[in-house]
């Protein structure tokens, strides 16, 4: 049995789900990942976001969680926020063109201020 190398935890930030995972996302702890995505998902909010900041590692099956992830949330017109990336994991969203479906930010705080623009433009003109 292969040892767990992830841990998750969920926090909320102006009341965004707020997701900080830290180890290794591989074929091994994707489940443990996709199930910490989903539970943010089920809060019914239209934004999330995944602070990656001590994550060390991630393979395909984890770009492949983020990528279900965002299908979940189109329906909600939401998005998913990738904030902390290292660099091997921001070039592989640069590779893979990822990087133009998630929203990428270096900071919570500058994914926050996206979420908030975001949600500025699609309310509706005041009357």
């Amino acid at each position: 049995m292969e040892n767990i190398r992830i841990e998750t935890s969920l926090r909320h930030r102006d009341d965004v789900p707020i997701l900080d995972v830290s180890g290794e996302i591989d074929i091994y702890t994707t489940p443990q990942f996709k199930e910490a995505v989903s539970a943010a998902i089920d809060e019914g909010k239209s934004a999330i976001i995944i602070n990656m900041s001590k994550m060390a590692y991630m393979d395909s099956s984890g770009f492949g969680t983020l990528l279900s992830a965002t299908k979940r949330l189109r329906p909600l017109n939401g998005a998913l926020y990738l904030v902390g990336c290292n660099d091997a994991i921001t070039r592989m969203l640069q590779i893979t063109r990822l990087n133009t479906i998630f929203g990428v930010y270096a900071t919570e705080e500058e994914a926050l201020a996206a979420i908030g623009r975001e949600s500025a433009s699609a309310a509706p003109a005041p009357a």
